[in-house]
């Protein structure tokens, strides 16, 4: 029984964090955008319609370059700005990275 229970949470552990889990897609896309990781995530998490990490591992799989993969990203990115000053107020981080989202977006919407 804690074989099993230890194995299943390898499996889980692996699925989130390893290869393929689209995590290291995003960490790329945070550092090329130069917004820090855990507002990145947090927007994504607030934005993205279903799963962010589904959304990173599908970017992923099409092998999409950063420019590209940002730009797919931006609504769910613009969704979880909107989202989370509707909860929480303006904020500070949230402020430095509205410029950098409203630049992607409008490229998003120009090739749409």
């Amino acid at each position: 029984m804690g074989v099993a229970f230890l194995l299943g949470l390898a499996v889980f552990a692996w699925k989130q964090l390893g290869p393929g889990s689209g995590r290291q897609l995003g960490n790329r896309v945070a550092a090329h955008l130069g917004i820090r990781r855990s507002l990145f995530y947090t927007l994504l998490v607030h934005g993205a319609k279903g799963s962010h990490l589904e959304l990173l591992a599908a970017l992923q799989k099409s092998k999409l370059s950063l420019e590209q993969a940002s730009t797919e990203l931006a609504p769910a990115l613009s969704r979880g700005i909107t989202r989370l000053e509707a909860r929480f107020g303006q904020q500070d981080s949230v402020d430095v990275t509205k410029p950098i989202v409203e630049k992607l977006l409008a490229e998003s919407d120009h090739k749409a």
